[in-house]
Parts: structure tokens; C-alpha cells; sequence
């Protein structure tokens, strides 16, 4: 099945393209891994008043700061946690969540809710008023969060699918 407005295949695996961590220090866990494995980061993006929402009338206001690696094919996101929001540790492990693309977050949230696996949180997108991400529960205690690839990220366009860079 392909999506008329993207020309996606939505019945094929999902493209993954980050994977993203919880970590306290920004700075210091970027360094750790340009040393580890040489990764460059885009500028940190600031969430301070950044509003989250959540299925059942929840709604978060984030902190702190995230910042994504810029190296293809799949990006790291490091997150400073927000206490008392979706946006922390799942348990001792720093790895938070498998971000994918999409092209209708609504029918997504159908076919993940139908597996077992709710919604946790959402974000408009302010612009075009269509959800701009959508974290769902996951297998083996691992957040999936479904990107809109019809939502622009700047600074991530490397990483969209192909025919929508």
C-alpha cells in the first residue's frame, strides 16, 4: 500500500532513522561518543516550554535540551530527561526509544494500539497541525516513535526517505 500524498509504502519494514538515549549531560555524552566513534552532532535544540501531550488529556511541559548526530544512515538523539514526563529513563538502561517514519500518525497509533502498544505522548506539528511525532509503548520495554516524514525537521533532511529530501 503506498501513501498518495508521499508515494510511501507503508506495508514494508519501517525506516528507522534514530535511535534515542536519555542522557544527564548533554555536552559530555556528545564528546564521549565523537571520541568513541566520531560521531558530529547538529546544535542542541533547546525544550524548554516544549509541550507534549498524551491519549488521555495528559500534557507535559519539557526541559533541559535534545540533540541529534548528523551521521547517516541513522542518527542518535540524546535527551536531557524532563522529570515527570514520558522524556526519562525506562529502568537503569539510557536507551529510550527507535524513531521511524511515517506518513499518517493517527492510522499508526490504530495499527500500534491494535498490537498492544498505546500511545504515550504526541506533538503537533504548529504549523500544519498534523502530529509531528508520536511515541507509542514497545516490544521488550523499548518506546517506538513514529516521525511524520510530511513534517519538516531542519537540520535532519539527510535523513528523510528517499523522494521526500
Amino acid at each position: 500500500m503506498t501513501t498518495p500524498e508521499a508515494g510511501i509504502d507503508i506495508t514494508a519494514p519501517k525506516i528507522i532513522w534514530h535511535a534515542g538515549f536519555i542522557v544527564e549531560d548533554l555536552e559530555k555524552a556528545m564528546d564521549e561518543l565523537t571520541r568513541g566513534i566520531g560521531l558530529s552532532w547538529n546544535e542542541p535544540h533547546h525544550l524548554d516550554g516544549q509541550k507534549l501531550q498524551g491519549p488521555n488529556d495528559q500534557s507535559w511541559t519539557l526541559a533541559g535540551s535534545v540533540v541529534f548526530s548528523t551521521d547517516l544512515p541513522l542518527a542518535l538523539e540524546l535527551i536531557q530527561p524532563t522529570p515527570g514526563t514520558p522524556n526519562e529513563r525506562i529502568g537503569d538502561s539510557a536507551f529510550h526509544h527507535l524513531g521511524y517514519w511515517d506518513t499518517n500518525l493517527e492510522a499508526e497509533q490504530e495499527r500500534l494500539e491494535g498490537l498492544g502498544y498505546g500511545c504515550v505522548m504526541f506533538r503537533q506539528d504548529p504549523e500544519t497541525l498534523l502530529r509531528r511525532i508520536m511515541v507509542n509503548d514497545g516490544p521488550f520495554g523499548v518506546l517506538l516513535e513514529a516521525t511524520n516524514a510530511l513534517t519538516k525537521r531542519p537540520g535532519l533532511e539527510g535523513f528523510y526517505p528517499e523522494g521526500l529530501r
